[in-house]
């Protein structure tokens, strides 16, 4: 190894306690299913956004606590007026998603201190108190939606966007460890051939100089293999720095128990690389399933969702808000004697309505406004993401076909390449050939090999991008 390539290396072990506090242990051959697994597991960009998702949850939660029931009560003495009293008062109200209406019961007590005089209060009761039940029914505003019923529709579908984001950032995460491993995969092959290409070049030189010194060649062909090697250590360490890099960036993606990055082993590379053939694709199918329910077009229309929301409450608060009430009470329990006692028994009804509104409307327009910029901006969200999956489905089924048909025309070439540079290096032996072509030829081999790894890297990656891409969930069945 050249002193660059073993700087190198020294490099790589001062880095690697930064990412992580031990190097993995070496074992068999690290396969794409184990990186998937760490990342499903302990990807800090996978817990982000399963945290979102538990937020969105929590809001959903806290917006469905508008309709809880809530109970109210007080309770007074008067004392150092006219006339003295003691009242009581508990009321449990119901808050429901029917037309805003909001029902409610109640019990209430008011006697004078002395019994044997009235109140003269709104609280007098008879010595049982007084029981009552009533409805509130927003007439205009609040009617259609209001700011809980929309709170709650727009925490619903915000839910599902987190939800639907999480799957999106799934699948994109996997298309990325993909990318990443099979980038280490193939500069680690990649760093071989350059190994092996060095080799030649100093197995020869050691040929070379024992000739020499027979007088069987001229030193100018030793001169020549040494730049050849010299080229060739340079080539190694370019293959070892990028092996390096790859080995650092899927550190991102393979982690240990404790979440933390992996340094794998150049020893847990896979020795063997093969490409099973994908058949029998349906394009056409699968364009519709995506643009069915793909997770990042369900994302986009969840949002949209929310945003009509908004717009609907904006568009019902534009009128006045008018509310009827409608109550019953009945007072219970003996009389108390006082002159007000002939008033309170029997039942009472009571009919009301309330108006509010404002004049001018100006900030209730605008938010209407707002809205409806709001909804344009998701329906266009909307249409770019469908187009974008179309397009992205009908590249990715292109892609993984011609990547494949690649991989097989490179694996061709190899053998082919490698048996010419062979024959080159024997007709160099017997002195029917030269350097120039030998290096020529040994140069097309390592290339070869190069572009067949490269090829079957890619087509891996495009077969994941392809799976990644058209695997959709409508409803509970994966398709």
């Amino acid at each position: 190894m050249s002193a660059a390539a073993r700087l190198g290396v020294l490099v790589l072990g001062a880095l690697t306690p930064a990412l992580a506090f031990a190097n993995e242990e070496p074992g068999g051959p690290l396969h794409f299913e184990e990186v998937l697994q760490s990342v499903k597991a302990h990807d800090p960009r996978i817990r982000q956004a399963v945290a979102q998702l538990r937020k969105a949850e929590s809001k959903t939660m806290e917006a469905r606590g508008a309709f809880d029931p809530r109970i109210d009560g007080d309770g007074k003495i008067l004392t150092g007026a006219y006339y003295d009293t003691r009242s009581a008062d508990v009321e449990l109200r119901q808050p429901t998603t029917l037309w805003g209406s909001e029902i409610f019961v109640g019990y209430r007590v008011g006697l004078g201190i002395n019994e044997r005089w009235p109140t003269y209060r709104d609280d007098q009761t008879l010595s049982s108190g007084e029981v009552r039940a009533g409805i509130e029914v927003p007439i205009w505003r609040g009617g259609l939606t209001d700011p809980d019923r929309a709170e709650r529709a727009r925490a619903i579908q915000l839910e599902e966007a987190a939800g639907q984001g999480l799957s999106a950032a799934q699948l994109n995460l996997e298309l990325a460890a993909a990318r990443t491993y099979w980038s280490w995969v193939g500069t680690g092959r990649n760093r071989e051939v350059a190994r092996s290409l060095l080799d030649l070049a100093e197995q020869r030189d050691a040929q070379l100089r024992r000739r020499l010194k027979a007088g069987s060649i001229a030193s100018f062909d030793v001169l020549d293999n040494e730049r050849i090697l010299l080229e060739r250590k340079a080539f190694l360490v370019a293959a070892e720095r990028a092996f390096q890099k790859a080995t650092f960036d899927l550190s991102l993606f393979f982690r240990d128990s404790e979440g933390l990055p992996i340094v794998a082993d150049a020893q847990r590379l896979p020795e063997t690389l093969s490409v099973e053939p994908l058949e029998g694709l349906s394009v056409e199918r699968a364009v519709d399933e995506v643009l069915a329910c793909h997770p990042e077009l369900e994302r986009a229309r969840a949002e949209l969702e929310a945003a009509e929301v908004d717009q609907r409450l904006a568009r019902n608060e534009l009128g006045p808000e008018l509310r009827a009430r409608f109550v019953y009470s009945r007072d219970l329990g003996a009389l108390t004697d006082t002159d007000l006692d002939f008033t309170l028994p029997g039942n009472v009804y009571e009919a009301g309505l309330a108006l509010s509104m404002p004049l001018i409307f100006r900030e209730e327009r605008g938010r209407a406004g707002l809205a409806r910029a709001e909804v344009a901006e998701k329906q266009a969200r909307v249409r770019l993401v469908s187009d974008q999956l179309r397009a992205r489905t009908l590249d990715a089924a292109s892609a993984v076909e011609a990547a494949q048909q690649r991989a097989k025309l490179t694996d061709a070439v190899v053998d082919t390449a490698a048996e010419l540079a062979e024959g080159e290096r024997r007709r160099f032996e017997v002195g029917s050939s030269n350097l120039i072509f030998v290096n020529l030829r040994e140069q097309q081999a390592a290339m070869a090999q190069m572009r067949f790894i490269e090829a079957l890297a890619l087509a891996e990656i495009e077969r994941t991008r392809w799976e990644t891409t058209t695997r959709v969930q409508c409803g509970d069945v994966a398709r």
